[in-house]
């Protein structure tokens, strides 16, 4: 069995847990605010030890690349990165639209249709993509304006899910479309687990050098 330490502050939201293999033994949360640089030490170190592991015996580190928060995504990959180098501990990155749709899962209950994780990129636009029941991607990652244009390209054969600090913005066009906006908060770390237990099964690592927080498009890029 595999240690993984996760990690996720792609949002306002910062959490840590940890897992053996793909179940969560523990996590350390806090929803308000960008305190991600000043919990991270502690919330890492709070999970060690509630869960009897030593550092060197953690297997890999999951951590959520992106779409999200541009200082977030720098400052939980940056903190992965130290420990990963110092210990020689591999990096597993995991997209944060697909960390989203393991959450979503988790409720559905695996439920056919189309999954969409939003995360928040101000005003009416968020970062999405299409996922199925399998947390496969149906359509990469796109930043996109909630108007109309988006409501009618969506499928009306298929159930809809939405989820993610950006959904939200969906509510006012739930008359024009049937969807399931979930409203439960799931950026977390805990959702991290399968997907990054899932790539360690495959030697699926990341480069701790050279990757990048997947910020999806530049700071004050205009998107139609």
């Amino acid at each position: 069995m595999a240690n993984f330490l996760l990690i996720d502050t792609s949002t306002a939201c910062c959490s840590v847990a940890i897992a053996k293999d793909n179940e969560v033994l523990y996590q350390k949360i806090i929803e308000t605010g960008n305190q991600h640089a000043t919990m991270l030490p502690a919330f890492s170190q709070a999970c060690l030890q509630s869960t009897n592991i030593l550092l060197k015996d953690i297997n890999a580190i999951g951590i959520s690349i992106g779409p999200g928060s541009y200082t977030g995504l720098r400052v939980g990959l940056s903190f992965a990165k130290a420990i990963c180098y110092a210990n020689q501990i591999p990096l597993i990155a995991v997209s944060t639209l697909q960390m989203i749709t393991y959450g979503m899962l988790t409720i559905t209950n695996h439920t056919k249709g189309i999954y969409l994780p939003m995360i928040d990129a101000r005003r009416m636009e968020v970062f999405t993509a299409n996922l199925n029941e399998k947390a496969d991607f149906i359509k990469e990652p796109f930043p996109k304006i909630i108007n109309d244009s988006f409501i009618n390209e969506l499928p009306t054969t298929e159930k809809i899910f939405a989820a993610g600090n950006g959904a939200f913005k969906l509510k006012s066009f739930t008359h024009q479309h049937s969807m399931q906006i979930i409203d439960e908060q799931i950026c977390k770390a805990q959702y991290l687990a399968t997907p990054t237990f899932e790539k360690f099964s495959k030697n699926d690592f990341s480069d701790i050098v050279n990757t990048e927080p997947f910020y999806l498009k530049q700071f004050g890029e205009i998107v139609v």
